[in-house]
């Protein structure tokens, strides 16, 4: 069975040294080693910020890095 988009934005986020910070209704965030959080959200879209309504998409080319190690 494939994972779904959000799983592997998990796997990539944790082979990262990333670690799960706590679940929100429809989001998981995540701790941001240079400061703030990933919030995954449950489409698999992900955004960083210091809070979840300031934040922003994360660029294409770094979606792609975090799916890429996450195979």
């Amino acid at each position: 069975m494939s994972k779904t988009l959000r799983e592997r934005f998990i796997a990539g986020l944790q082979l990262r040294g990333e670690t799960e910070v706590k679940r929100l209704t429809g989001c998981i965030v995540y701790t941001r080693k240079i400061g703030g959080f990933y919030f995954l959200g449950s489409s698999g879209s992900v955004r960083i910020g210091t809070n979840r309504t300031t934040s922003v998409p994360i660029s294409d080319r770094f979606k792609g890095e975090l799916l890429g190690v996450s195979k």
